[in-house]
């Protein structure tokens, strides 16, 4: 996907603007998201997210989420994207 490619997902009540940030991000992001025994940093993967992917609303943080499942429902739409 080219690096201009945008998307718009809906997560509850908020609304997120999604920009490509390219193939060779999203292997170094998920590479670099993880510890040494090879599992994922939730935390460090998700902000990772918000910070290079979503646009809008900017500065967007984790503590921002109210519940877990809308967390995890915007992780899954934002992969789903990429």
């Amino acid at each position: 996907m080219p690096k201009n490619d945008k998307k718009t997902i809906t997560v509850a009540d908020t609304e997120f603007i999604l920009q490509h940030p390219g193939i060779k991000w999203c292997l170094d992001h998920d590479y670099n998201s993880r510890d040494r025994n090879g599992n994922i940093k939730t935390t460090d993967f998700v902000q990772g997210l918000l910070d290079n992917v979503v646009i809008k609303p900017q500065d967007f943080k984790i503590d921002d989420f109210d519940s877990m499942q809308k967390l995890n429902d915007f992780q899954e739409k934002v992969q789903k994207f990429l």
